[in-house]
């Protein structure tokens, strides 16, 4: 079973998403203590048993400064930004592509987080290569830039953990 596990600093503050064995590799050598766990199961040895972790708190702090750095441009992270808000254009969540709202060919930046947002495939070959002022139809939301932060929330959610529950709302 290898489902991702919380990791929090000695604070509380969310850090990361490990695997269960590394989490579980925490607990063995004392580097972390269980803050939630999933009911009713347990990981047993010889020696000892363990509640199966959902979220494992660090005994010792870890200084982090790197949690509101923008993270790296990519394709599947404009499409995980904006799966929830469907087409910048029109609204659909059908044929999702990516979409430079600048096009390349008039200065785009081509990887840039506020120049790329999710299109439906209708809507994005009829834009083709012409300016927003050109084609004539508003952005429905802003594209924006994305860190570290904002795909921590992602990994906790997909954990099966509640992000608000750690402050990440």
């Amino acid at each position: 079973m290898m489902r991702p596990v919380v990791v929090l600093n000695a604070s509380y503050e969310p850090l990361t998403t490990v695997s269960l064995n590394r989490a579980v590799l925490f607990l063995v050598k004392e580097r972390a203590v269980v803050v939630e766990a999933v009911e009713g199961a347990t990981i047993r040895s010889v020696d000892r048993e363990i509640p199966l972790p959902k979220v494992v708190r660090l005994v010792k702090y870890v200084n982090v400064a790197y949690m509101h750095r923008p993270r790296a441009w990519s394709r599947r992270g404009v499409l995980e930004r904006d799966a929830a808000l469907g087409c910048i254009y029109c609204g659909s969540k059908k044929d999702p592509t990516v979409e430079h709202i600048q096009p390349i060919s008039r200065g785009g930046d081509p990887r840039g987080w506020t120049n790329t947002a999710v299109a439906c495939g209708p809507c994005n070959n009829s834009k083709g290569n012409m300016s927003l002022r050109e084609w004539g139809r508003p952005l429905r939301y802003k594209p924006r830039i994305v860190t570290e932060r904002d795909t921590l929330v992602l990994a906790i959610a997909k954990a099966g953990v509640d992000p608000v529950t750690y402050g990440l709302a």
